[in-house]
């Protein structure tokens, strides 16, 4: 009778493992950035531009002379800290640190009466169960 076994050794296995969610991590956090930033509300582009992007603990900055109106500025400054992420359970922190972010969040804006973040999350959510 054949001894049946395994084709790799276990420590390879998890390394693909953990490749695999760290590009699912990266992908989600990229899709949950740019979704927040398509949802923000734009006046003078500060609070699309002050969406920002940290690893491992929340960055608490915000910068009120911003004005990326696009939020091309943000989604780049975003992605290039998310492409940098090598963990598979890395935290990735995706906030606005404005004084005026959470009135926003809760529908102080006729752009986003239902906020910003909590819709981009629940659509991803939504997608991904």
């Amino acid at each position: 009778m054949a001894r049946k076994g395994w084709s790799k050794s276990l420590s390879g296995f998890a390394r693909e493992v953990e490749a695999e969610q760290n590009k699912r991590l990266r992908a989600t956090a990229l899709q949950a950035l740019n979704g927040v930033i398509e949802r923000s509300p734009v006046d003078t582009g500060a609070f699309r531009g002050n969406n920002s992007v940290s690893v491992g603990q929340p960055d608490r900055g915000y910068d009120p002379d911003s004005q990326d109106r696009s939020g091309s500025e943000a989604l780049g400054n975003g992605m290039r800290i998310i492409g940098r992420v090598t963990k598979a359970f890395d935290v990735i922190y995706i906030q606005n640190n404005l004084p005026y972010a959470e009135e926003l969040e809760n529908g102080s804006s006729t752009q986003a009466p239902a906020g910003v973040y909590a819709i981009t999350f629940d659509n991803l959510r939504a997608q991904n169960t």
